[in-house]
């Protein structure tokens, strides 16, 4: 089997996937909302350490950001920009799959970090 097939078959993996991360961090957006303080982390370095914060509503902006994302990857955008199992499809989407895990790596932290204010 080709790389490209191979990226094509994770790729829809991960779209769908993704809606699922998307509608639990909105619901623990929602959840944590009232909990957490007024101020709240927006920006967390590279060691874990939050060096900018901003107005509880920010607990909402990574859901938004997978919100988006989804529509872009379910959009089939893609594929309508570039012929299936070409090497411009295979690298968009390499780079989607690289964009998206690192959003649901930031989703992970950042929830941890509010639930952690919420105690």
């Amino acid at each position: 089997m080709s790389y490209s097939i191979i990226i094509s078959k994770i790729f829809n993996k991960f779209a769908m996937f993704n809606w699922g991360v998307t509608v639990l961090s909105f619901i623990l957006a929602i959840v944590l909302y009232p909990q957490l303080p007024k101020e709240v982390p927006d920006h967390i370095n590279a060691f874990g350490v939050a060096d900018s914060y901003g107005g509880k509503l920010t607990v909402f902006i990574l859901p938004f950001a997978l919100a988006m994302i989804g529509l872009l990857v379910s959009s089939k955008w893609i594929d309508n920009r570039y012929a299936d199992l070409t090497i411009q499809n295979t690298l968009a989407k390499t780079l989607m799959l690289v964009v998206i895990i690192l959003l649901w790596y930031a989703v992970g932290i950042f929830f941890l970090t509010y639930y952690q204010l919420t105690k």
